[in-house]
């Protein structure tokens, strides 16, 4: 049981496209409207994202990037909480959260997919 565990997590960490994809199929259904849906599937995803930028930079570059990582995701949150607090002049932590995450998503997807094409680049030209 264990072994299939961690066969599903490195298989999402591996291809986390098609999971971002089957994730909104179901979240889809289960909401029954378009932009929770978004919402819910950027949620979940974001992490899986994060940590497969943190994997395919370990493959392409042997050399582990986890504390780049942190520290970019702590500047995110940092300008989600001063964004929220310009905004509304009061911080609610669900709604920084909620902020964060989105962002998040949209950064690690766009490492993610930027990463991708430069190690096929790399592998290809060298």
């Amino acid at each position: 049981m264990s072994q299939f565990m961690i066969s599903m997590v490195a298989l999402i960490l591996t291809l986390p496209i098609p999971f971002l994809v089957v994730f909104y199929f179901f979240a889809r259904k289960w909401s029954r409207y378009k932009t929770k849906a978004v919402h819910r599937t950027a949620h979940v995803c974001a992490p899986v994202f994060i940590l497969a930028v943190h994997v395919l930079a370990y493959v392409i570059f042997e050399q582990s990037f986890l504390s780049y990582i942190l520290i970019f995701l702590c500047i995110i949150l940092g300008v989600s909480l001063i964004v929220q607090y310009k905004l509304h002049e009061e911080i609610q932590l669900r709604r920084a959260f909620k902020g964060f995450f989105r962002a998040s998503f949209l950064i690690f997807t766009l490492f993610y997919m930027g990463l991708t094409l430069y190690g096929l680049a790399a592998r290809l030209f060298s």
